[in-house]
């Protein structure tokens, strides 16, 4: 019984069935009044537990009662030693809790990573073609539900990469077919015209003009055919033309004069063929023709920093008042026949070459005269075309 100790400084006691200490650890204490028992207290419990405090201290109070001899056994243990012992439990409680919330975050945040970060690239590759890269996506790695996602996504891009395109590739056919129409269409009439002044001159006995303007023709059809190629150099562009105007020129008997200019070393410089006889013709047919006095047409070809080639022509012709203008540049192809069909072809064919940054720029006054400003890029020289003389 010495050994039965309830925390560090609690006992255990025994008392008989009229309340009389049977036992108790300090039994010496007691006997010499330097120690007090609460033995009120447990005269009122055959067995159970309770809490009271006895000379300012808190206890808890254990009572069983032995069944032969009805003595009862009393513990006691101290309520500030117990709660000591509380906290103690309830602080590493607390750590080993702190701890385990930790773990949990870590894991929670490496999950959360491994799940989303394949999640948050395949956002970024979606923003990216929404902006307008349709580049190829590399696979995203991940889980196989999103792996599965970016294979999808990734044959999505690959099919509107390739419509894309289609649709250019098919752009480029049908304005080459329209080009192709309309120098079909033109090209007879103006056959006519030209034939019908060089017979009209053979009636005249003008063998001079009649060798001048066939020659200038079959010059101005060997370029135009160039050997099925859109592509041809500056010299051969301006070359075209100047056969062109000197066909023009005698048709109309000498009503306008011409000057072209190139600026030396772009000889070679790479341009699409044909786009400078429609500007000219569209000078000569809207503005020259009806003029009273001397026709002026005048071509510069000059280089425009940076990077960009400027096709300028000039005439003196009647002009245009603003509105006619402004439904020219608007270059929107909803305008009915006339003035402006070649332009806005011109404008059509070298942005469809070259992009959106290159094009026409119109000015022009009414009675004065327009300019017309053709914007190509600077490109590296390229071989002239070997025409074989006949």
């Amino acid at each position: 019984s010495q050994s039965a100790k309830l925390g560090a400084t609690g006992y255990v006691y025994f008392i008989d069935n009229n309340g009389k200490i049977v036992y108790h650890p300090y039994q010496q204490l007691i006997n010499s009044d330097l120690f007090n028992e609460d033995l009120d207290s447990a005269q009122e419990y055959i067995f159970g537990t309770f809490t009271n405090t006895f000379e300012g201290r808190q206890r808890l109070v254990i009572i069983d009662t032995v069944n032969n001899a009805r003595w009862r056994i009393v513990g006691v243990a101290f309520m500030d030693e117990l709660m000591a012992g509380l906290d103690q439990y309830t602080t590493i409680m607390l750590i080993v809790l702190g701890f385990c919330i930790v773990i949990t975050i870590v894991l929670a945040r490496m999950v959360s990573a491994y799940i989303s970060r394949p999640i948050r690239e395949l956002d970024r590759l979606m923003n990216s073609v929404e902006r307008g890269d349709f580049s190829a996506p590399p696979t995203v790695g991940g889980n196989q539900e999103v792996a599965a996602l970016s294979q999808t996504f990734a044959v999505m891009v690959k099919r509107i990469r390739q419509l894309m395109d289609d649709i250019v590739t098919s752009q480029e056919m049908k304005r080459k077919f329209e080009l192709d129409a309309l120098q079909a269409k033109i090209n007879p009439h103006f056959l006519y015209n030209t034939l019908d002044s060089v017979v009209w001159m053979a009636e005249q006995n003008d063998t001079e003009g009649v060798i001048r303007m066939i020659t200038a023709l079959a010059k101005l059809f060997r370029i135009s055919i160039s050997k099925g190629r859109d592509i041809i150099t500056l010299a051969e562009e301006l070359e075209h033309v100047r056969n062109y105007l000197i066909i023009q020129q005698i048709r109309y008997q000498d009503k306008f004069e011409f000057s072209i200019t190139l600026e030396e070393g772009m000889e070679n410089l790479p341009t699409i063929k044909l786009i400078i006889q429609p500007i000219v013709e569209n000078a000569i047919y809207h503005g020259i023709k009806y003029l009273q006095e001397m026709g002026h047409i005048d071509i510069k070809v000059f280089r425009r920093k940076p990077g960009a080639v400027v096709i300028e022509v000039r005439d003196n012709g009647v002009g245009m008042d603003e509105q006619k203008l402004a439904t020219i540049l608007s270059f929107d192809g909803q305008h009915p026949k006339g003035a402006g069909i070649g332009v806005r072809n011109v404008h059509q064919r070298i942005q469809l070459y070259y992009g959106s940054d290159y094009g026409l720029e119109l000015s022009s006054e009414l009675d004065v005269g327009t300019l017309v400003r053709l914007v190509i890029p600077e490109q590296s020289p390229i071989q002239p075309i070997k025409v074989v003389q006949s």
